[in-house]
């Protein structure tokens, strides 16, 4: 595990815990790292395509895993401290369900989506804390290859179902209670493309990426914002939004915060990435991108965003010839820490996924390969403390 700082000089503080002292606030950096893998992990697996924390779990989706027959896709759940507690898949998984392709955590549920693969219309199932399936959910109105299920999140009493690829890619989003009973059908305004590639939900929120939209060149993408009963609030895009940014293609709200990822922006060379902190109305506070960023193939800086703990977790899959990063924000914008795993590997693609909650960061690595080739894994790291100078000097800590 390894920790940077922009500032430059270490201290400790009287719990051993290093610290780097710069103006403001301080932050120290836990020494703990905590690898995960599948208790049956296998090749081709990738544990670690999704993570969730919260409800003093963690839910990691392993969405290749052939339990149901080729790529029928499983899900993990672990405590804290990452000792597995159980393996979930769908009652009824047949091959090419991608279950566990995404994973979210809230309100005592586990959603885990299964989007599917091609002609696939997809779902989604919700579990109790213990792994016990209580019901499968799907759309409405769902059609083949709508990929609902693309995308899932939980939080504020409210399930949110992504299905990109609705309608000839225009995609929509679905609100359900947490009994898995549908509430509402949310669609674009303006019918932007691929409506439904992200989702979050939280603050009284639900946030719906749109990568595809063209408001600033094709693909630069867009998010909206709507209320808990599925009113448009507002739409929102980068004040600097380009041809092929993305942006939307990752989103997240919580701690007074709206993140929206934009993992084709250019500002550090081509696909490098940012990410754009709003507030609750869609107000634009801050444009974020790595200090040390530079241009990627795949997966840049944006591709994977968390919000939670006070803290801003950035995923960089593709940082350092994959072998991935993921960078720890304040909510005002300022870097604070930049993580990567100490057994990295190129193409391990460590930030893919991340998390963060109940005190912890999980990242997810779903090219690791300690259990076969892209087996996968996750780590788990203690969200890092912040001191005033007021605390440091006065030995309070």
């Amino acid at each position: 595990m390894a920790f940077k700082h922009s500032t430059n000089k270490l201290f400790t503080t009287k719990y051993g815990e290093p610290y780097l002292w710069g103006s403001g606030d301080v932050t120290t950096i836990p020494s703990n790292e905590n690898k995960i893998v599948a208790s049956d992990g296998a090749e081709s697996d990738q544990f670690g395509q999704s993570v969730a924390v919260g409800n003093g779990r963690i839910v990691v989706g392993a969405y290749h895993d052939d339990d149901n027959g080729f790529n029928s896709g499983s899900a993990y759940i672990f405590d804290l401290d990452g000792t597995q507690l159980a393996k979930i898949t769908a009652s009824d998984g047949t091959e090419m369900d991608y279950f566990g392709e995404t994973v979210a955590i809230g309100n005592g549920r586990i959603v885990v989506g299964a989007s599917g693969w091609a002609s696939d219309s997809g779902s989604a199932y919700i579990f109790n804390l213990d792994g016990n399936e209580l019901a499968k959910i799907t759309a409405s109105d769902g059609a083949n290859n709508d990929r609902f299920g693309y995308s899932v999140a939980i939080g504020n009493g409210r399930i949110v179902v992504g299905a990109s690829q609705d309608n000839s890619f225009q995609g929509s989003a679905y609100i359900f209670d947490l009994d898995g009973t549908q509430l509402a059908k949310i669609t674009a305004s303006d019918g932007s493309n691929s409506f439904g590639s992200s989702v979050a939900v939280g603050n009284g929120r639900i946030v719906v990426g749109a990568a595809g939209d063209n408001d600033n060149g094709s693909d630069s993408g867009s998010a909206y914002i709507f209320d808990l009963d599925g009113t448009e609030l507002a739409k929102i895009t980068a004040s600097d939004g380009a041809a092929f940014d993305y942006f939307g293609s990752s989103v997240a709200v919580g701690n007074g915060r709206i993140v929206v990822g934009a993992a084709g922006d250019d500002d550090n060379g081509s696909n490098s990435g940012s990410a754009y902190i709003f507030d609750l109305d869609g107000t634009e506070l801050a444009k974020i991108t790595a200090s040390d960023g530079t241009a990627f193939d795949y997966y840049g800086f944006g591709s994977s965003v968390a919000i939670g703990n006070g803290r801003i977790v950035v995923g960089a899959a593709g940082d350092n010839s994959q072998q991935g990063s993921a960078y720890i924000f304040d909510l005002d914008g300022t870097e604070l820490a930049k993580i990567t795993a100490s057994d990295a590997d190129a193409t391990d693609r460590f930030g893919v996924s991340v998390a963060i909650g109940n005190g912890r960061i999980v990242v997810g690595v779903t090219g690791d390969d300690d259990n076969g080739f892209n087996s996968g894994s996750a780590y788990i790291y203690e969200t890092p403390r912040v001191y005033t100078p007021y605390d440091l000097i006065y030995n309070e800590v």
